[in-house]
């Protein structure tokens, strides 16, 4: 994953992720998502999205008005459940997305397989 980190604080944030740049929500202690490539052509961007505490990463692609789903904490230890909501595609060079949290339980089994480090997956939570 990239090294650079952008955090969506708010509930109601909108932010922006160009390609390669790394995001996590609350205290930065959840699950993270980068921006691997925008497609202007069929309105999607495709994402690796990286478990909280684990070492493998999950690709897939994001369509416009989709949304990934991370898990989140905040400094003083509430779990939140966000959603990062894919915006129309601009010709900046980068992905919008609206952020959207929620105090939720959040599952702490891990998501990554057993073996290896990658996986590829054609449906990852989305809404």
């Amino acid at each position: 994953m990239p090294l650079f980190l952008a955090h969506a604080e708010d509930a109601g944030d909108t932010f922006s992720v160009a390609p390669q740049q790394a995001v996590t929500f609350g205290g930065g202690e959840g699950d993270s998502f980068a921006v691997e490539q925008i497609s202007r052509n069929d309105n999607t961007v495709m994402v690796l999205l990286r478990p909280m505490g684990e070492g493998c990463t999950f690709r897939f692609p994001v369509s416009v008005g989709r949304s990934v789903q991370l898990r989140a904490d905040t400094p003083t230890g509430q779990k939140l459940l966000c959603k990062a909501t894919l915006r129309p595609i601009t010709e900046d060079g980068s992905a919008e997305f609206g952020a959207e949290c929620n105090e939720e339980p959040v599952s702490l089994e891990r998501k990554c397989p057993p073996n290896g480090d990658t996986a590829a997956v054609d449906t990852y939570p989305q809404q």
